[in-house]
């Protein structure tokens, strides 16, 4: 299927803010543009990720959703036009209920738009790019806790995403962070950055994410405006530290696939409440308090309450 330029992008699916990016056909200095990233936040342009992932659609293009006329697309106007592009189409890779990957593909203005039967092919493969990413993802993240090298470190960056001052500890970071491209600040901070500063002024999602580093921990980056005599200049102070067991549940429950009700048996179980506890609690028989256990053993591939708990705690007593 052609297009010209591409941007594939693993997310956090708490936030759907992207981790990482692999861009296609795009100019190095492109790939990482607050510009076009503010249609996704602040504009209420057509197609945006997190409104195709609240519908539950896994693919849209942008000239059915402006009924072929593009120009209504604030994004269109000011993005793709000066570019020479056309048409988009968007594809959100969806596994259980959460989101894990996006992604954009666009067409210059001399080849056709895209048609229903590239978006059907496309949405059909969606869910198994997003079963495969989940799947990879909840396989190598164990103990996710063990052996964390790092403390907290911080960054401070202006408002056009660029890092102008690091702690020690935060440069520590950025450098084991990968960069999109190499020497531009990376996809996970400038998104952060971005989502704080537009919080503050418009509310929105939380300014944070949490990405897997290539040693096997998780960083979690997360993000507030600076106030004071700096303000004026929108300077962002960016977080990054080891993620522990509360950052991570979230994300580990729905790695493994775990029911609202799995979850809060899971919670149960790791305050440490008994069967017949959590059946009280839940109103349930303490045979249905099992059945979710054991359904989360399977999902977990362990055996034990002590493994389950290991898992979600990072611990290394998990194998």
């Amino acid at each position: 299927m052609p297009y010209d330029t591409a941007a594939w992008m693993r997310t956090d699916p708490e936030t759907l803010l992207p981790t990482d990016v692999l861009t296609i056909g795009m100019p190095s200095n492109d790939s990482v543009s607050l510009e076009k990233a503010r249609s996704e936040f602040v504009n209420h342009d057509f197609n945006r990720f997190i409104d195709l992932d609240q519908s539950r659609q896994s693919v849209g293009t942008l000239a059915t959703a402006t009924k072929g006329d593009l120009s209504l697309s604030e994004r269109h106007r000011s993005v793709y036009v000066p570019r020479g592009l056309h048409d988009e189409l968007r594809l959100v890779a969806r596994s259980g209920t959460s989101t894990w990957a996006m992604a954009c593909l666009v067409r210059a203005s001399d080849l056709p738009l895209f048609t229903a039967d590239e978006a059907r092919f496309l949405s059909a493969i969606a869910r198994h790019v997003g079963d495969g990413l989940r799947a990879s993802l909840a396989a190598r993240t164990t103990r996710y806790h063990a052996g964390v090298r790092g403390g907290r470190g911080m960054l401070v960056v202006d408002r056009t995403g660029r890092i102008e001052a690091a702690t020690p500890e935060g440069d520590r970071w950025l450098r084991r962070l990968p960069q999109q491209p190499p020497g531009d600040t990376p996809i996970a901070v400038a998104m952060v950055a971005l989502q704080a500063a537009i919080s503050a002024a418009h509310g929105g999602r939380p300014a944070r994410a949490r990405l897997r580093m290539s040693d096997g921990c998780w960083l979690l980056v997360h993000a507030d405006i600076l106030v004071g005599d700096i303000a004026e200049d929108h300077k962002i102070a960016v977080m990054l530290e080891p993620a522990g067991p509360a950052e991570m549940l979230p994300m580990l429950f729905a790695l493994h696939g775990f029911t609202a009700r799995e979850r809060q048996v899971a919670d149960f179980l790791l305050t440490g409440h008994g069967i017949d506890e959590i059946a009280d609690q839940l109103n349930v028989s303490r045979y249905t308090v099992r059945d979710h256990v054991k359904s989360m053993f399977a999902k977990t591939r362990v055996s034990s309450r002590a493994e389950l708990t290991a898992v979600l705690a990072g611990d290394a007593l998990a194998s």
